[in-house]
């Protein structure tokens, strides 16, 4: 086969191929290097992915929209993850494009593992065909053609992507832009349909690239008239596609926008990914050594191959003449690509080697532009930057070929693909099959258990793991109250914190609270004392799982919080001194929502925030604003400086102002906070501290308020008014 396309893409062969059988051969071609690149991972597809945490979330997501879209379509985004969240689907990608094109192997098989892994090797094949076909069309060279594939396909940014099937499926990018200089040379409605198609193929295989597809279909098209001149009615096929795929793109945005504004998902702004990731490779390839550096995972390495880069400078700086006609024409176009993705690609400042130089040009996205301010990574806009050079290295390829020959090309097309190989992948097993637990299995067919939670849970730090029961809850489609996504829902840590505190009565009060009625207990883990408890064993599997299930009256769920504090004056902060543990405690102090004090780190530390007042007050209640990321003081004590001088205990009911927090937390999210009552004490200062604490969870507190009786109102009032 390798022949076939060595020889048979030539354009100076006698007899050429069709464009049909080229495209074919070189597909093939990007199938089987895409098997090489993620090696060992087409062996092991069945029962293996690249990586804990977002593989398995990825594999839930479309084992989901398989599930779903046949029952409920209209539903398609309350997924049975993140118990009680409606549209948990929103939490992640939707992944709509990478379902289809897994459906005939899902379907047939009932392995959502190996669908998920055909579709990223497929992704990457489809990949390098659409930048084939890109490059073939502005250089109408085949065999250079297909290295611009190789690294559109192959470079190193994009294997490091693996662990991400929606940032992956970028294959309808070189189509779309294919199809769009198709149309402005010869517009008609079936080109204008080709390149809405594509368009709407990209926007719905990730919320990432649907967010970026104005910034490249805007510039491009804008470009393309400017170089055609298309009278208006020229236009109307392309702008009426479009707004078609306008309207369908944005009907998967909904759920998100509407999830987004009531939850309070925000992300901080991004911390700037320096221009040097652009030689950095990933571990494992034989580059590492050399520039003695690998580095996986997000923020991570850029390296765009010295033998890419070398080739795009070559097609940048040759005279415009000895190119091809019709990439010398859209060679501003790619050079814009590239430049453009290289710079938005280094976030909201452009830093070189250590050196801060200057705002970069994606703080006026994150600034400007709906939706940017929910973006973690910019550094995928490095995506266009490789789209834009692809082309290039075809063109230099052209270039070269009157010195190299075919076989020197076909050299410098293996080197393009050899600099960015990074194998053996380290691979995570998902028990597929016979090796799926039969708790399951068995959950899906139990009467009366609607939602599940798992135990022992995992530590805040180790939330990747909460994916695990998420993936297997698609053995049995009951709402599950773990899950592994992004953007946590704003409940989902204090549940999870709960879960670890599992065998104590207390996290079994909570989940009876939740709505959970099934608890499946892990092998090794221990089974509590139920007498008396509404908790029962309802069985145990050989494997060493068991099931809790839930029987009798449920606890009250958790309601939702009044507004207000009646019966209480806060404390005016004017004159406060206060210290903390960690610097900025004054942010904690400054009215604004928007900034907080935060340990940064997890609370296993000790850790303390301290408040001397300019007079004493008879303190009643203190106040923690809980603002996203929704962090919270967990195992919290309380000390009041007294006139003596000397810091006393400060007791309070712990479980009830928690309780309080969840309903916060449950219902009014963007208003949370933790309220905590005390027996009316006169204290000239307050000491907040955190003892060390198994979840891990770092503390963030955006406001910190004090409050004591109002003027006239007896403590007992207060009381009467708590337990209403």
């Amino acid at each position: 086969m390798l022949r076939d396309v060595r020889d048979g893409i030539g354009v100076h062969n006698q007899r050429p191929m069709s464009g049909a059988r080229a495209a074919l051969l070189a597909l093939l071609l990007y199938l089987a290097l895409a098997v090489a690149a993620t090696w060992p991972l087409g062996a092991r597809a069945a029962d293996h992915v690249y990586g804990l945490g977002t593989p398995p979330l990825n594999v839930w997501a479309m084992a989901w929209v398989r599930h779903q879209l046949p029952r409920d379509p209209l539903h398609l985004f309350d997924a049975n993850a993140f118990h009680p969240y409606r549209h948990s689907l929103a939490f992640s990608e939707h992944l709509l494009v990478p379902t289809l094109l897994g459906l005939p192997v899902a379907s047939l098989t009932g392995n959502d593992v190996l669908a998920h892994n055909v579709v990223e090797i497929l992704s990457l094949a489809l990949a390098g065909l659409g930048a084939f076909l890109l490059a073939r069309a502005l250089t109408a060279d085949p065999l250079a053609s297909v290295g611009a594939g190789v690294l559109y396909a192959f470079h190193t940014w994009n294997i490091n992507e693996l662990i991400r099937i929606q940032i992956v499926s970028n294959q309808w990018f070189p189509f779309l832009l294919h199809a769009l200089l198709r149309y402005f040379r010869a517009p008609s409605w079936p080109r204008a349909g080709a390149a809405a198609g594509f368009a709407l193929l990209q926007a719905w295989s990730g919320m990432y690239w649907a967010l970026y597809l104005p910034l490249l279909v805007v510039p491009a098209a804008a470009f393309l008239q400017w170089r055609h001149r298309l009278p208006l009615r020229a236009l109307r096929p392309l702008l009426a596609a479009l707004a078609v795929t306008a309207v369908a793109g944005a009907s998967l945005l909904v759920p998100y926008v509407a999830t987004a504004r009531t939850l309070g998902f925000a992300r901080p702004a991004p911390p700037p990914v320096a221009l040097d990731r652009y030689l950095d490779v990933l571990p494992g390839n034989a580059l590492a050594g050399l520039l003695g550096i690998g580095r996986p995972n997000e923020n991570a390495a850029h390296f765009l191959g010295f033998a890419g880069m070398a080739l795009g400078l070559c097609a940048l700086l040759a005279p415009r003449r000895r190119l091809p006609p019709a990439l010398a024409a859209a060679r501003p176009l790619l050079a814009m690509l590239v430049l453009g993705g290289v710079l938005l690609s280094l976030g909201t400042r452009v830093v070189i080697g250590g050196h801060d130089l200057a705002p970069g040009p994606y703080a006026a996205l994150r600034a400007w532009v709906p939706g940017f301010r929910n973006v973690r990574y910019p550094e995928r806009f490095a995506l266009f930057a490789v789209l834009g050079l692809a082309p290039l290295v075809a063109g230099a390829l052209v270039l070269l070929r009157a010195w190299v020959g075919r076989a020197g090309v076909a050299a410098l097309t293996a080197l393009l693909f050899l600099e960015h190989l990074s194998t053996p992948l380290p691979l995570v097993p998902l028990p597929v099959g016979a090796l799926v637990p039969a708790v399951y299995p068995w959950l899906r067919s139990a009467d009366g258990v609607r939602v599940v939670a798992q135990v022992p849970g995992a530590n805040y730090r180790m939330e990747r793991a909460e994916a695990i029961p998420m993936y297997l809850s698609t053995h049995h489609w009951k709402r599950t109250v773990q899950g592994f996504t992004g953007y946590s829902p704003p409940a989902t840590h204090y549940a999870r914190w709960q879960i670890l505190q599992y065998p104590a009565p207390h996290a079994l009060r909570f989940l009876d609270r939740f709505g959970v009625d099934a608890v499946v207990v892990a092998p090794g883990a221990p089974l509590p004392p139920l007498e008396g408890s509404p908790w029962e064993i309802a069985r145990r599997f050989e494997d060493g799982y068991a099931v809790l299930r839930h029987q009798g009256p449920r606890a009250a769920p958790f309601a939702p919080p009044a507004d207000g504090h009646p019966g209480l004056s806060e404390v005016a902060r004017a004159g406060w001194r206060v210290r903390a543990s960690r610097p900025g405690a004054a942010r904690a102090l400054d009215g604004d929502p928007g900034t907080e004090w935060s340990t940064v780190r997890s609370t296993r530390e000790d850790n303390y925030f301290r408040v001397v007042l300019p007079a004493p007050v008879r303190l009643a209640r203190v106040s923690v604003a809980v603002h996203p990321p929704f962090q919270w003081p967990t195992g919290l004590t309380l000390s009041g400086l007294t006139a003596e001088g000397t810091w006393t205990p400060l007791p309070y009911d712990r479980e009830a102002a928690y309780d309080g927090l969840c309903a916060w937390l449950l219902h009014r999210p963007r208003a949370a906070r933790l309220d905590i009552d005390l027996a009316p004490t006169l204290v000239r200062g307050l000491r907040l501290d955190t003892r060390g604490d198994d979840f891990e969870l770092p503390w963030t507190m955006a406001e910190l308020r004090l409050y004591e009786p109002a003027a006239g109102y007896s403590a007992a009032g207060m009381a009467a008014t708590a337990e209403r």
